[in-house]
């Protein structure tokens, strides 16, 4: 699921910043520039499956494909600045453009700077880590979680604690059914499916099937857990029976510009480049929703 949201923000990006085509020949010439996406996870290694991704921007017209997109041998680095040590990341073998260091455990409140280059170019960002986000429920992030969509934020809720209430927390809901093989859990427009992609996802890989909400720590609250935060509302973002992933996390400045901003790839701190490089701490949870 990672990897599909990272080609849309891509495209996405690409849309957005390389306009120029025939229909509009007074736009301004493709450039070619280094683009970076990833965020490192609080108490977690910085491995494969988290690696950070270094690619160029392609042509509007051109078909984008990471094999074209991929930036190889780049110099990769991440510094924690707290003991100066320096990070090599190492480019995967088996995904030519992700680069990572499972040697490296992300702590949190912790800053690390990192340092591209490639063609003779420097990209450069930062990111401080967010404090621990501790959650408290009978969810299970190791395993594949049973819910049903009605009693799923009654039965099931998630307790938040953390060290602010001004900590931006970011609850994500993605449905990882196909179009073709999704079921409303309401009819919409009269219909248990959608009745193409472009109604199941927006025709760019969001809502109704990526669902996003974000607020502070403080602002989760509810009258049935007095004096606790609490996620219990989540199951309002339940659109579709079935595979479901959610991810409830702290995020960091980097991360939260990214994500509301209206040009969001010059928002994720990345000089000399475009793109996005965050940090979190939080959980993943896989629901499987099932019909009453």
């Amino acid at each position: 699921m990672r990897v599909a949201i990272k080609l849309m923000l891509v495209v996405f990006a690409l849309a957005l910043l390389l306009p120029g085509c025939e229909k509009n020949p007074g736009a301004p010439d493709y450039q070619k520039e280094i683009t970076v996406f990833g965020y490192l996870w609080g108490n977690d290694t910085l491995n494969a499956e988290r690696a950070i991704m270094i690619a160029y921007t392609q042509p509007v017209l051109a078909r984008y494909t990471l094999e074209n997109a991929a930036i190889r041998g780049a110099s990769v680095t991440l510094t924690e600045t707290s003991t100066g040590r320096v990070y090599t990341l190492n480019e995967s073998p088996q995904r030519p453009g992700f680069y990572f260091n499972d040697s490296l455990v992300v702590q949190p409140k912790t800053t690390y700077n990192l340092e591209v280059k490639a063609d003779g170019k420097v990209v450069r960002a930062s990111t401080t880590v967010p404090p621990v986000l501790k959650l408290t429920t009978v969810l299970n992030p190791d395993s594949v979680n049973s819910v049903y969509q009605k009693n799923l934020s009654r039965e099931k809720p998630i307790l938040l604690e953390g060290e602010s209430p001004d900590q931006i927390v970011l609850v994500d809901m993605y449905c990882n059914e196909s179009y073709r093989d999704a079921e409303y859990t309401e009819s919409f427009g009269g219909s248990r499916h959608p009745r193409n992609e472009e109604e199941y996802d927006g025709g760019v890989n969001g809502e109704p099937r990526h669902i996003r909400a974000m607020a502070k720590l403080g602002e989760f609250v509810s009258d049935e857990y007095p004096g606790q935060y609490v996620v219990n509302w989540y199951s309002s973002m339940i659109v579709f029976y079935g595979s479901n992933t959610m991810q409830v996390l702290a995020i960091d400045d980097n991360y939260h510009k990214f994500l509301y901003t209206e040009h969001p790839v010059y928002s994720g701190g990345v000089k000399g480049g475009l793109g996005v490089f965050g940090s979190v701490c939080g959980k993943t949870y896989q629901l499987m929703v099932l019909k009453p």
